[in-house]
């Protein structure tokens, strides 16, 4: 049995099609996202440092992300507090929260990148 031209040409036509989509096809790698805090627990009422370390799978730093922040108490009847990110370095921020009253407080941090998946990390902290 005798295999037609245009058939050979259909196979090589969606070969090159697969592997050019392949090559041009963003990538999304999972960020790795690291929360520090710079003030040792229990956090006190008033201003705190939080220190945010984005890097690649590899440990590389991320540089040129999208982070953003919100803080308020899960137990309280009440909107986020503003929150203030400050770069200080490749894949280094500074993060700046007020806490106005004692008791449990989260802190939501979402990082965005390019070639990385969105990154989303809730901390729970005690506030005396």
């Amino acid at each position: 049995m005798r295999v037609r031209p245009i058939f050979w040409l259909l196979l090589v036509f969606s070969c090159a099609a697969v592997l050019t989509l392949a090559a041009l096809w963003p990538v999304q790698a999972p960020a790795v996202l690291q929360v520090h805090l710079a003030e040792q627990p229990p956090l006190r009422v008033g201003t705190a440092q939080l220190q945010l370390q984005l890097t690649d799978p590899q440990g590389i730093p991320i540089e040129k992300a999208q982070v953003t922040s919100s803080a308020w108490m899960p137990d309280m009847v009440m909107g986020p507090t503003p929150i203030y990110i400050r770069q200080e370095g490749p894949g280094s921020y500074s993060v700046q929260v007020f806490f106005s009253m004692p008791g449990a407080w989260a802190i939501k941090i979402e990082a965005r990148a390019a070639g990385f998946m969105p990154q989303q990390q809730i901390l729970h902290l005690e506030v005396a």
